[in-house]
């Protein structure tokens, strides 16, 4: 694995607010931006930004009702992933299999309407459009009942764009985070350390690279050489973590047994390329103004 100076040269592979002195150059933007000043500020420094109070309470507890009545429902065609000491799983979703390691429920947000009234709220759209300068498509979707306890990754590593950096993550908390419940960590301005190349001579991080075991112990061990401080998030029902493509983040670990759902989403511009949509010819389709979705599930 090396680290490679990023190649801010190659304009057009960033978002505008991954160049250097973005910061500096909002206030001539701002006049045609949705989003406050002082989020994008956060955004363009720390590569998160929390959209307080992004989705409605009673967007949030449609979400998690349509879920788990979905889970319950043999015809819906929800499918799920997780691991156990046979080794990992990909099978239709059922509650019962919430709690296993590294659970999360894929792609709801092609099938319920209420994950998509989440992922595309107001203030969520606003911003990713601010971002991208560009209409947002969500291609993955992730829900989890609990703390993944997934070790620090950035997403470049296993979640596929062309450009790879043309990447926005959301993460809506569907209820109060509780401390110890496995919160979700991220170290802010960790998106401007240089491009990690894997065995392949890109960022992504492939089934049996040499690197792929020791991977997120070198990430911790790179974000504490460049001196910069793990934080842990605690936010509201209805508030919305925004992350870009190469922050380092992760599940802390589960110190208290209890719930920490949530709804994580992937999106990039529209002009943007995703791999598995080239591959298998799926169709992005419309469902609000400015918001697009595609599912690989």
């Amino acid at each position: 694995m090396l680290l490679r100076d990023k190649n801010y040269a190659a304009r057009s592979n960033f978002l505008w607010t991954d160049l250097p002195g973005s910061a500096a150059n909002l206030s001539q933007l701002a006049p045609h931006l949705r989003t406050a000043q002082d989020t994008l500020i956060d955004w363009c420094t720390d590569g998160a930004a929390v959209l307080a109070r992004a989705v409605p309470s009673a967007d949030a507890d449609a979400c998690l009702a349509e879920t788990h009545a979905a889970m319950a429902d043999p015809n819906a065609g929800i499918s799920m992933t997780y691991w156990d000491a046979q080794g990992h799983h990909h099978t239709p979703a059922t509650p019962d299999r919430l709690g296993e390691t590294e659970a999360k429920v894929l792609d709801l947000h092609t099938r319920l309407s209420a994950a998509q009234r989440v992922i595309f709220a107001p203030a969520i759209i606003d911003f990713l459009t601010d971002v991208f300068q560009d209409d947002a498509v969500a291609f993955q979707c992730l829900y989890f009942e609990y703390g993944s306890q997934q070790g620090c990754h950035q997403d470049t590593a296993f979640v596929y764009v062309q450009p790879p950096h043309q990447l926005v993550a959301s993460w809506v908390a569907l209820e109060d985070v509780v401390p110890g419940s496995g919160e979700l960590f991220y170290y802010p301005g960790s998106q401007k350390l240089g491009d990690l190349i894997f065995a392949g001579g890109t960022k992504a991080l492939l089934g049996g690279d040499p690197d792929a075991d020791t991977y997120s112990t070198q990430l911790e061990q790179l974000a504490e050489k460049s001196g910069l401080q793990r934080k842990l998030l605690h936010i509201a029902k209805g508030d919305a973590l925004m992350w870009a493509a190469d922050l380092m983040h992760g599940g802390a670990p589960i110190q208290a047994r209890h719930t920490r759902r949530s709804l994580v989403t992937h999106y990039c511009p529209k002009n943007a390329i995703v791999p598995y949509v080239a591959h298998t010819g799926k169709e992005i389709r419309q469902v609000c103004p400015r918001g697009w979705v595609v599912g690989a599930n």
